[in-house]
């Protein structure tokens, strides 16, 4: 069994290194786990796995850094059965990126569990492909140790590029398409050279898929596409994906096309780093048929991680109107050429501070600034009181001449990437923001205290969290823009919206939180998940005296 693995191999065009070759004797050899169990020999299926950990021990550091990740046994386990439910028809599998074959060891397993032969699952059900002949090789292997000496039918694992070549990849698919797509595609952002696409391999992709693939859309994204062209009608897909995906605009047309051909049935979204990439994971999972289109998942991401589901439709039904933010203001970004612009002209205030504060995200709390009280980083070195000259930014750039006339008014300054909203109020207009913070300019100075305590209450955090879920760096927090600010449903109580501004400028935290519900009008079971989901998140932001400014 052990040699016609590795024929297997060589049959591809590879040789398996040499510490691979050991792992595709472990029919006679000793595996770790085996020798723990005092067991002599391994199993078909320990000896596959091994197989395929040894291959992702193998890879080198430049082959992680273009995307390539192979998958943990307990992660491809949990897609496989995200694809194939229990009682689903088990048709054949397909994993459009292979790698060294887990999620179809996985997909295999599940397969095998409904009562079907093993060397019938492995021979007729098991396609894949991936661009790296080794992986198809070890894949190959694997499948053949895991089924007792029958390999895959020839033809079924391919060395190719399903992005370019979609289902005539394969000399024979299903007729039909394939019963369940599985796959942890590699993860290739645009903004990160190794990973970035050639000029040719972008205009390749737009052949294939048109207007769906934008300059920043992840390549990952694009194998979602992939899987919806090789599935058949009923069949699921499930793909490992940054959390991006989710929620980012850039991969928004690709959520489109696929709410067009399929409907979103399960998302499931691991609080922690499933392996060795530096992104946080969603896994999508797809129906395909009849269109649902939702093109934006971001509020399944926010509910995987327990994010309650704020109802403020109640408006609607009540035939009252509500006003959004972008009625009461003006909501400005800030930017990358804002940004550079600032920074020749910082420096370090005097006492008092004879030039305007500049104000970064990292000095925001909830109805708080902490400038002066605490060190800021910006431009790459630490401050302890930051200042912006603003006449020579004026005098330099006619661009941000216009721009800091436009913030430099009574306004909201919001921090940009939190776990709550996050804003403090300049009542004199003297703050400068700083890039990538977000400002919200009152059309009337006089709803101010109202505003700030309507942008930081629970209900506008669990909104938000719920649209944004999946945009920022870490997984329990969400990237704050522009357009989610102006969107921002006001409350609808006018009393206790009066309370909850009274409550805020007390720096009363849970005085405020109850009022601050309370003014948007949710029955009380939510109002109690809302509440208790945003208390432990508030504190850490809450001004750390008490005394709000």
């Amino acid at each position: 069994m052990a040699d016609r693995a590795l024929t297997l191999a060589a049959q591809c065009g590879v040789r398996l290194p040499s510490d691979l070759r050991v792992w595709a004797l472990a029919g006679e050899a000793r595996s770790p786990s085996v020798a723990r169990s005092g067991r002599a020999t391994a199993t078909p299926s320990e000896a596959a796995w091994a197989l395929v950990r040894a291959m992702e021990g193998a890879l080198s550091v430049e082959e992680r850094q273009r995307g390539a990740h192979y998958t943990p046994e307990a992660v491809a386990e949990h897609v496989a059965a995200l694809a194939l439910p229990r009682g689903a028809p088990a048709g054949p599998v397909v994993d459009p990126a292979c790698g060294a074959g887990a999620l179809l060891l996985a997909a295999a397993d599940r397969v095998a569990a409904t009562g079907q032969d093993r060397a019938a699952v492995a021979r007729q059900l098991l396609f894949g492909a991936d661009i790296d002949p080794l992986a198809v090789a070890v894949a190959e292997a694997a499948l053949a140790l895991w089924s007792g000496g029958v390999p895959p039918a020839r033809g079924h694992l391919i060395a190719g590029d399903p992005l370019g070549c979609g289902r005539s990849l394969w000399p024979a698919p299903p007729e039909g398409g394939f019963g369940a797509v599985v796959g942890n595609p590699p993860f290739q952002g645009q903004l990160t050279k190794a990973t970035a696409r050639s000029a040719d391999e972008a205009g390749r992709l737009r052949r294939r898929f048109g207007g769906v693939v934008g300059p920043y859309v992840d390549t990952a994204a694009l194998f979602l596409l992939v899987g919806l062209d090789l599935a058949a009608p009923g069949a699921r897909i499930a793909m490992v994906q940054p959390q991006s995906t989710a929620a980012a605009r850039d991969a928004g047309p690709v959520r489109a096309a696929l709410a067009e051909r399929a409907r979103l049935v399960d998302l499931w979204a691991p609080p922690e780093r499933l392996f060795a990439a530096r992104v946080h994971v969603c896994v999508p999972v797809l129906e395909v048929g009849e269109g649902d289109g939702r093109a934006d998942w971001s509020a399944e991401v926010a509910a995987a991680r327990g994010t309650p589901r704020a109802d403020l439709g109640r408006a609607a039904r009540l035939g009252r109107s509500r006003e959004h933010l972008r009625d009461r203001a003006r909501v400005l970004g800030s930017f990358r050429d804002h940004y550079y612009g600032l920074v020749p002209h910082v420096t370090e205030a005097d006492v008092p501070p004879p030039m305007p504060p500049l104000v970064t995200s990292g000095l925001l709390g909830i109805g708080h600034c902490a400038w002066g009280e605490q060190p800021v980083r910006f431009a790459k070195r630490w401050w302890d009181q930051p200042v912006v000259d603003v006449e020579a930014v004026r005098a330099g750039s006619r661009r941000l001449d216009g721009w800091l006339g436009a913030v430099l008014a009574p306004k909201l300054v919001v921090a940009s990437q939190t776990k709550v909203l996050e804003a403090a109020a300049d009542a004199h207009g003297r703050w400068v923001p700083s890039t990538p913070t977000v400002s919200v300019v009152p059309t009337d100075p006089g709803d101010l205290g109202r505003l700030l305590a309507a942008v930081c209450s629970p209900v506008a955090s669990a909104w938000a969290a719920s649209r944004a879920a999946g945009t920022a760096l870490s997984a329990d927090t969400f990237r704050v823009t522009r357009a989610l600010l102006e969107a921002l449903p006001l409350p609808l109580e006018a009393a206790a919206w009066d309370e909850a501004e009274r409550a805020m400028a007390a720096g009363d935290l849970e005085a405020y939180g109850e009022a601050a519900t309370a003014m948007y009008g949710l029955g009380r079971h939510e109002a109690i998940e809302v509440l208790d989901w945003w208390r432990p998140r508030a504190r850490s932001a809450w001004c750390p005296d008490g005394a709000l400014r």
